[in-house]
């Protein structure tokens, strides 16, 4: 079975050079003891994990910011954000001085994660409005605007559809200068340009299709990632270069039996994608084929990274979905910071 696609190994890169240096990130799982999660923080920086995020819904034990900081004290150099942070849980200017404390408490270590909302049954049992996809957009962009501008020195005077903010200075200053980068992630066209207009960090989410059974492809091949990462780029406009880009992994692992890796891989991830509403087909061969799926020897699962960051400009890449942190760790070892 061949494991690499022509089309994605021969395409030109979209990444200005010198390149960006690959970093890795993941979570620590769904631990609801403080010991435990402040023993998972220290192990994932020493494997060294860039980034440590949490997740925010209300079914997670943990409160993300306040989680974060237990992480922060137990750590000394992984950085710490959200993937991502629900704008429609916390009004903006709350959001920012939480966010500003815990970029002062944590030592500078600070990666702000933004998104819209997207999981209806939790604004439903907690009795929050959901409003139609374009309007919980439009209020992103709003949050995001308002959540930086308090990140900032200066006051903020933002009158907008759904917020007003009038001569207010965020407090506590951040330690970063000019302020701690906001990620915003997402596959729709509408997000990833609000995503273009403000994130320093774009992590491109592709969407399933809504047709049942459609091949893996059609969300996760080559062209997927080259439409989106088109849209960022046509929001950006001239700060296209100073935005990195990141890409959650669907499999890596390190073997000398790809075939047999890839055959697990497929069966493992269309049964997660299916649990989650995702109606895609995953064959090994289709898996082989996506940029973000890397199984083989250590050498080949490497180059098949760089050559994604060669070809897309990603290179900040998330663990897969329920993997184990260490299956990355030979793989960060040979490459964070290249």
């Amino acid at each position: 079975m061949a494991t690499d696609d022509p089309e994605f190994a021969g395409r030109a890169p979209a990444a200005a050079t010198p390149p960006r240096p690959i970093r890795f990130g993941t979570g620590p799982g769904r631990v609801d003891d403080a010991a435990a999660l402040r023993a998972a923080g220290r192990h994932l920086e020493s494997l060294g994990y860039a980034t440590i995020s949490m997740a925010d819904h209300f079914m997670i034990p943990f409160a993300p910011l306040l989680a974060l900081q237990a992480l922060a004290d137990a750590t000394d150099t992984v950085r710490l954000t959200q993937t991502v942070l629900n704008q429609d849980f916390r009004h903006p200017a709350v959001l920012a001085k939480e966010l500003a404390t815990l970029d002062v408490l944590s030592g500078g270590r600070l990666e702000v994660g933004l998104g819209a909302g997207w999981m209806r049954a939790e604004y439903d049992h907690a009795g929050l409005r959901y409003d139609r996809d374009s309007v919980r957009i439009e209020r992103l962009e709003e949050v995001t605007t308002i959540v930086a501008g308090l990140l900032g020195p200066d006051p903020v005077d933002f009158t907008g559809d759904h917020f007003t903010v009038t001569g207010l200075t965020g407090t506590p200053r951040p330690l970063q200068r000019p302020r701690p980068p906001i990620m915003i992630g997402g596959g729709g066209r509408k997000l990833l340009s609000v995503a273009g207009r403000h994130a320093d960090i774009v992590q491109i989410v592709p969407r399933a299709p809504r047709t049942p059974g459609a091949p893996l492809a059609a969300t996760f091949g080559p062209d997927a990632y080259d439409e989106r990462i088109t849209w960022v780029k046509a929001a950006a406009g001239q700060r296209f270069p100073d935005i990195e880009l990141a890409a959650q992994l669907l499999a890596v692992t390190v073997t000398d039996d790809p075939d047999h890796g890839y055959a697990t891989a497929a069966d493992r991830l269309q049964r997660l994608l299916r649990r989650s509403g995702a109606d895609l087909t995953v064959t090994p061969a289709d898996l082989a084929a996506a940029p973000l799926a890397a199984i083989g020897t250590l050498d080949a699962v490497c180059e098949k990274l760089l050559r994604v960051r060669e070809r897309f400009g990603i290179n900040y890449f998330w663990a897969p979905v329920g993997s184990a942190p260490e299956t990355l760790a030979p793989v960060i070892e040979r490459l964070a910071g290249r």
